[in-house]
């Protein structure tokens, strides 16, 4: 390009082998530029191997001013053979849509299509298109009827295949992939053989090899509270700090309304009041103060999973080995600042002619409520547990993120601003979503085997995503106020503020970004603390 931007003729030239260190090979290439050109805006790639390779970066030498011009690839490039399509790469000096000289601006279209595709066709593994599709793959009844599972996002086909596909740079590296299967193994260490004896120095707090007279077993290493008190868990502390410091903290919500009612159809669940009453409350409170100042100084917490679980109750209740019940667990914030149980109410919705049944449990002194008392609240941590897993986890992390890499790769050049910054957060979740697909969330996979809900546990997740997520909560300050959900807040908060708007609009935006920020660190932050 020349000062004009215009596009100038392309000028061609053949890298030959130059060095090897290890795995890595150096190319070099002579390219002849005549006077006047302009300075570099992009490579065009052709691979004449007969199989894919991944260009690490380019860097041209002997264009003034200011040095090497470099370009950044971190890409497979697929075969002339596989792919005629030439691959373009950019240097990295970034441009806004309207600021993109016009030299550039077609090839920067052109690299948006062919990363957008046509929509037809079946997708080879060295393709990189980005498309939406419906995750119709969870379940296989082909292989039996009690592995058919909906489809999440459109009920009129279900298949499975041996993999799934993902955009071709979207695969984990070498050491990701050693990584990551180390990791799977490990999470399974349980089930392992003996003969793993010798792996076990990996991994010195998370296992250890117990061997008797007969076999080699694998256990998981002891938590060291347990060690220190293995009663630990029956008690009201220790409850309330897993609520806060354990796998979920993300769902305890201030109580604001009274009395608590369900949002529930009671024609089809029953009765939406709460057992859970004001007397009970100011009972269990034992004269700390009244209902009304306890909600006016926002000293009632909240774990609700009633309106989620209850519609799967009966369904799970249905499968051997299993149970689940729609819960609230209320708690009360001392004048020490530790949490403290009052109450955990467990539902079952009406069922072949029986009514609702609900009933509240309370911490007590005698053996028989006692016993229930911790029943109770070994429920209402195994749905904490499980809404982690399905919710906060796969839900509002894995699954609401993958729109987002398909959405900004499609939308978003790769010379963006935008897309730079949020390129590298999102390495690598496309492909571990497609591995969760085959092993994790799949019909009889881990998640169902290991959680409450079973076969409904994706099905719940969905369920969720259409309740509870919102957009408009996803981005600061509103994500801090609202608390229901935690995702990567301020990649989110750009995305939302810069994702496929006007040009015009970029400094209007930087601006509301940055009184979002200042907001949330002063009277926000305190709105949240209060």
């Amino acid at each position: 390009m020349e000062e004009t931007g215009l596009e100038k003729e392309t000028i061609k030239g053949y890298a030959h082998r130059k060095s090897q260190e290890k795995d890595e090979v150096k190319y070099e290439c002579n390219f002849v530029i005549p006077e006047g050109y302009g300075e570099i805006g992009a490579v065009l790639v052709e691979n004449e191997h007969h199989k894919e390779m991944y260009l690490k970066n380019i860097v041209f030498h002997g264009f003034p001013p200011g040095g090497p011009v470099d370009v950044t690839c971190n890409s497979w490039v697929a075969s002339k053979f596989d792919s005629p399509h030439k691959r373009i790469f950019f240097t990295n000096k970034s441009y806004l849509p309207s600021q993109t000289p016009d030299g550039l601006k077609r090839l920067r279209e052109e690299d948006l299509e062919n990363l957008r595709g046509n929509g037809q066709g079946e997708r080879k593994t060295y393709e990189r298109i980005y498309d939406y599709d419906v995750y119709n793959d969870i379940g296989d009844p082909d292989s039996s009827p009690t592995s058919k599972r909906p489809v999440l996002g459109d009920p009129m086909s279900e298949s499975r295949s041996s993999t799934v596909y993902v955009p071709r740079d979207e695969a984990f590296s070498d050491v990701k992939e050693l990584t990551f299967s180390a990791k799977a193994v490990y999470s399974v260490l349980h089930a392992l053989v003996p003969s793993l004896e010798t792996a076990i120095d990996l991994l010195p707090r998370l296992v250890k090899f117990v061997t008797d007279a007969e076999e080699g077993l694998l256990r998981f290493e002891t938590p060291a509270l347990f060690e220190r008190d293995k009663f630990s868990w029956f008690r009201d502390e220790e409850f309330s700090r897993q609520t806060l410091a354990g796998l979920n903290p993300y769902s305890i919500q201030l109580v604001k309304e009274w009395p608590l009612k369900s949002k529930l159809d009671p024609k089809i669940y029953g009765p939406p009041e709460s057992a859970i009453t004001k007397e009970l409350i100011e009972r269990e409170i034992r004269g700390f103060m009244t209902l009304e100042v306890a909600l006016q100084k926002k000293k009632l917490f909240m774990l609700d999973y009633h309106d989620l679980l209850l519609p799967y109750v009966n369904k799970v209740r249905e499968s051997k080995g299993t149970t689940l019940y729609g819960s609230r667990t209320i708690f009360f914030l001392t004048p020490d600042g530790t949490l403290m149980p009052l109450a955990i109410e467990l539902t079952r919705p009406p069922v072949d002619g029986k009514p609702q049944w609900k009933q509240v449990f309370t911490p007590t002194w005698d053996a028989t409520g006692c016993w229930l008392w911790r029943l109770a609240k070994a429920h209402a941590l195994a749905h904490d547990s499980g809404y982690h897993q399905l919710v906060s986890h796969w839900l509002t992390t894995h699954c609401v993120t993958e729109p987002y890499i398909i959405a900004s790769n499609r939308q978003l050049s790769a010379m963006h601003p935008i897309y730079r910054l949020l390129h590298p957060h999102f390495r690598y979740t496309m492909e571990i979503n497609a591995l969760a697909r085959e092993a994790l969330i799949n019909a009889g996979g881990i998640i169902e085997t290991c959680f409450s809900p079973g076969k409904y546990s994706i099905e719940l997740s969905s369920v969720a995503y259409d309740q509870l997520w919102r957009f408009d909560l996803q981005a600061l300050p509103a994500d801090l106020i609202s608390s229901q959900f935690t995702i990567d807040t301020v990649g989110l908060a750009v995305v939302q503020l810069f994702f496929a708007i006007d040009d015009q609009k970029f400094d209007d935006c930087i601006t509301q970004f940055s009184i979002s920020i200042q907001g949330v660190c002063t009277d926000q932050i305190d709105r949240v603390l209060e």
